[in-house]
């Protein structure tokens, strides 16, 4: 992976760890996720004018994609209501990736050599150790974790169709804003069917804040969806699930946590995977 694409990457995984960290913390996280959604609407909006529409090839891969991140996001607020941050985190974007590198060869014929299949394999590992030796214990029982995992299975559904998606098209840029415009609508559908209110009452309280990290995190996933065409969808899909590394480094730095030997060495076998990534 190149560097200025490799760079690009981490600091989309910055953004998403702040906006899944503000998601679990909202209190009403369906507001928050129908604020969030405006966000994405927004920018795909602003940008069709800019990017155009995508070709022919890529309405299956975004309809599909539609369906696959509308669950994604419903599921996600259901696996922060069960578990603790420090558990569903890790282990949802640890487990797509992972799925992603195994599932790549068989349905894109994308294999991960040299440097690439031990920075993607560290990469996994260190996500998995920086999540399993955190501070915080009262973790939810089997339900969290099955709720983390079965919302890492659609983490990389998604990473998988918008990889190809985006490839097939004749510009992933079109392809990212009608993303946003497309999973923006039955999300906040969703929301006000959820909690019976209308869309005004859905984002009061929420859409200051909502709105703005739903915008950062369109553009960094837009980022995503780009890195993905011109690297191997799993070597990006883990790069970027090293949000999981900043928000441990947050927490010790900014917040003052102590942090257990198993996760430092979490964070440096994921800083090597990060090392091998640039070859």
């Amino acid at each position: 992976m190149d560097l200025h694409v490799l760079a690009l990457v981490l600091l989309a995984a910055a953004a998403h760890a702040a906006w899944n960290a503000w998601l679990k913390d909202s209190g009403d996280r369906v507001s928050s996720m129908a604020a969030i959604a405006v966000g994405w609407f927004i920018v795909g909006c602003v940008s069709v004018p800019v990017v155009g529409f995508p070709s022919i090839a890529s309405w299956p891969y975004l309809l599909a994609t539609t369906l696959v991140h509308t669950a994604y996001a419903m599921l996600l607020i259901t696996a922060y209501k069960h578990a603790e941050f420090n558990l569903a985190y890790p282990i949802a974007r640890g487990t797509g990736p992972l799925l992603v590198a195994l599932v790549a060869p068989l349905l894109v014929s994308e294999y991960l050599e040299g440097p690439s299949f031990f920075a993607v394999t560290l990469i996994v590992i260190g996500i998995f150790l920086i999540g399993a030796f955190g501070n915080e214990r009262s973790l939810g029982g089997s339900r969290a974790i099955l709720f983390s995992l079965a919302t890492g299975v659609l983490i990389a559904a998604y990473t998988m169709i918008d990889g190809q998606g985006a490839r097939v098209g004749q510009t992933p840029h079109a392809y990212a804003a009608w993303l946003f415009i497309l999973i923006a609508a039955p999300i906040v559908l969703l929301a006000n069917t959820r909690l019976k209110k209308n869309t005004r009452e859905l984002l009061a309280g929420h859409w200051k804040t909502g709105v703005p990290i739903g915008v950062v995190s369109a553009l960094a996933y837009w980022v995503i969806v780009w890195a993905m065409t011109v690297a191997p969808m799993a070597l990006v899909a883990a790069t970027r699930e090293t949000s999981i590394l900043f928000a441990a480094l947050v927490s010790w730095g900014v917040l003052g946590e102590k942090l257990r030997p198993m996760r430092w060495a979490g964070i440096a076998v994921t800083l090597i995977g990060l090392i091998l990534a640039k070859f």
